[in-house]
C-alpha cells in the first residue's frame, strides 16, 4: 500500500539531511558507477544474488581498473532473510573486491530497507568496519553540479527509494520477522516470487510514479533510486517512448501527407508489441497503467 504523502515526506527528510551534510562537488571529469539491490544472501535457493556473483565480480574488476568511484545504493545485503555473518561468510570474495575501492577512497555506501542495519553506527562498527575500516554509510548522497551557466547547474540526489513505504519505515520489525521466519523458507521450497515493488508490475509502476512526481517538484534536482528493480534510464520507459512516437506520427498525418505512413506506423506498432511481449525480464510497463 502506498501513501504519496509518506513517500514524499521520507524522500524530503533524506534530502534535507544530505544537504545538511553538504553536497559533493561533481566535476566534469567525474567517474562514478552505481549498483543497487544486490540482495546478497547465504547461497541458498532464496539468494537472488547467487547467479549474479560472477558478473558483478567482473564488473568490479573493470570499473576498478578504469578508476571509477563505486556507489552501492542500498539493499546490498539481504539482512531480512539472513544474518550478516552468513552473508559475509558466503561472499567474502565480493567484499574483498569492493574493499579495493574503499582502500583508495573510492567507495560510498547507502543503506536500503533490506540492509537497514547500517542505519546503526554500532552495527557498522561491529560488522562493516572489520571489512571496510572507517566506512561511513548514509541514507542518501547529494552531488552538486556547476555548469557554465545557472540553467545547466543542479543537484543529483541518490537514495535507495524505499522511504515512506509501510513495511520499510513504519513496520520494519514486523516485515523483517515475517520474511526471515516464513518467507525465506517458502521461497526455498516453492521457488515463489513475492508481491513487492521488485516483483509486481502494478506496485513497481505506482512506486516509480510517486518518486518521479516528488522529484519533479524539487526544482533543479535529479533523483537516482533503486528499490523497484526496474531498469529506467530516462523519465520515460521504452514503451512510453515508443507510444509517443506512434502518437506523434498519427498527429503529424493530420496536417499533411507522410511518405509511407502506413508502413512506418505498422513498423512502430510491431516494435511496441515486441517490447510488451519480449522484454519480460525488465518488466517494462507504462507508468500510467499502475
Amino acid at each position: 500500500m502506498y501513501f504519496p504523502a509518506l513517500l514524499a515526506r521520507g524522500l524530503s527528510r533524506v534530502l534535507k539531511a544530505s544537504r545538511e551534510r553538504g553536497a559533493i562537488p561533481l566535476p566534469e571529469s567525474h567517474r562514478y558507477v552505481i549498483f543497487s539491490d544486490h540482495h546478497k544472501g547465504a547461497g541458498t535457493d532464496a539468494d537472488d544474488f547467487k547467479p549474479c556473483e560472477p558478473a558483478y565480480l567482473a564488473a568490479l574488476d573493470h570499473y576498478h581498473d578504469q578508476d571509477y568511484h563505486l556507489i552501492i545504493m542500498g539493499d546490498a545485503e539481504e539482512l531480512w532473510e539472513e544474518s550478516i555473518k552468513k552473508v559475509v561468510a558466503t561472499y567474502g570474495d565480493v567484499f574483498a573486491s569492493e574493499k579495493r575501492y574503499h582502500d583508495q577512497s573510492r567507495l560510498s555506501k547507502i543503506f536500503g530497507n533490506h540492509d537497514s542495519n547500517w542505519a546503526s553506527a554500532r552495527q557498522i562498527r561491529k560488522h562493516l568496519h572489520p571489512l571496510f575500516p572507517g566506512l561511513d554509510v548514509t541514507e542518501g548522497l547529494l552531488f552538486a553540479y556547476t555548469g557554465p551557466d545557472p540553467e545547466s547547474s543542479g543537484e543529483l540526489f541518490l537514495a535507495h527509494g524505499h522511504q515512506g513505504t509501510l513495511d520499510a519505515e513504519l513496520f520494519p520489525s514486523v516485515a523483517r520477522f515475517f520474511v526471515r521466519t516464513f518467507w525465506r523458507t517458502f521461497q526455498i521450497l516453492f521457488k515463489h516470487a513475492g508481491t513487492t515493488p521488485a516483483k509486481s508490475d502494478k506496485l513497481r509502476g505506482k512506486h516509480d510514479t510517486l518518486m518521479y512526481d516528488w522529484a519533479a517538484e524539487q526544482g533543479k534536482l535529479m533523483l537516482f533510486a533503486g528499490h523497484t528493480h526496474r531498469e529506467i534510464w530516462s523519465s520515460r520507459t521504452q514503451l512510453e517512448q515508443k507510444l509517443i512516437e506512434i502518437r506523434a506520427m498519427e498527429k503529424a498525418a493530420e496536417f499533411g501527407p507522410i511518405p509511407d505512413l502506413d508502413a512506418r506506423l505498422a513498423k512502430l506498432r510491431a516494435e511496441y508489441k515486441d517490447l510488451q511481449d519480449s522484454q519480460k525480464l525488465s518488466h517494462d510497463t507504462l507508468k500510467t497503467r499502475a
